[in-house]
């Protein structure tokens, strides 16, 4: 990531300002909700990083979670990402807008996988995996 930041035309110079944290979860209240069937009950998905970025009125909120392609948690995580951020239109789904006054406010998720486990990962589920920030960017491409 330090190396990426380092070019002149990075994705992140495209906003008006960003800022990076790690959530840290004895701390901080930031989750995404989603179905947990081995409790049988509605879990908190707190990943371990969030980006806030804002380019004019438009802010683009981006959780990234390092996991496992092995932890099927993370695809009910995934679920539950789509039911409160994503629009199904058609067969595509597409970022939902949260309006708020005169802001706009999108999320996305990223797990990272290994680059031996990135090929395990269903095809439903591979735009929420990268393994590498270039990756990420590329699908981010639409929000700026």
């Amino acid at each position: 990531m330090e190396v990426y930041l380092q070019h002149l035309n990075n994705f992140f110079n495209h906003f008006d300002w960003w800022f990076f944290s790690k959530i840290d979860e004895t701390l901080d209240d930031v989750f995404i909700p989603y179905y947990n069937p081995k409790t049988n009950r509605i879990a908190k998905f707190k990943p371990d990083f969030i980006f806030w970025l804002k380019k004019g009125k438009n802010y683009l909120i981006l959780f990234i979670d390092p996991k496992g392609t092995e932890h099927t948690d993370a695809f009910r995580k995934i679920d539950g990402y789509k039911r409160f951020f994503e629009i199904n239109s058609t067969n595509e789904a597409q970022t939902r807008k949260i309006n708020h006054n005169e802001l706009s406010v999108s999320v996305k998720l990223f797990f990272i996988p290994s680059k031996e486990e990135h090929s395990n990962v269903p095809q439903a589920y591979s735009k929420y995996w990268a393994n590498s920030i270039n990756l990420i960017v590329e699908n981010l491409s639409e929000e700026i």
